[in-house]
């Protein structure tokens, strides 16, 4: 009898600290969210897309990886592109083979002079092939 009542009371026991648990888990996950919120509500929406190094091979992206690097870019009047910062800071490896990529890279001349891509500071998504970093 008294085994029962002390398997029971520690069956209980378990029951409740993983209810809390489980509470605290959430009231943590909405916290987070909350903060994730009100930073994506300060940063203004992207302009663009520039991908980056897509003219490297002259291949079709169609059923490769893709990645998107949201960033505050610097478009010069020639073409060239600087990174001032990132939104949500990416890898080493990848902010490597940006920096590389963007040496090289130019918007062209014919987008600058539609005026579809201006000069200027803006946030951009940098989009690269992730078989290539």
């Amino acid at each position: 009898m008294m085994r029962k009542c002390f398997l029971y009371l520690v069956s209980v026991l378990l029951l409740v600290s993983a209810c809390i648990s489980e509470r605290a888990k959430e009231d943590e996950k909405a916290g987070k969210k909350e903060v994730n919120e009100s930073v994506a509500e300060s940063v203004p929406k992207a302009t663009m897309i520039l991908w980056i190094d897509y003219d490297r091979r002259g291949t079709s992206a169609q059923g490769k990886s893709l990645l998107n690097v949201k960033a505050k870019v610097n478009i010069q009047p020639d073409g060239s592109v600087q990174v001032l910062e990132y939104v949500d800071e990416p890898s080493v490896v990848v902010e490597s083979y940006i920096r590389k990529t963007l040496r090289r890279y130019r918007v062209k001349q014919k987008f600058l002079e539609e005026e579809s891509v201006r000069p200027g500071v803006q946030y951009v998504y940098l989009r690269i092939l992730k078989e290539l970093i």
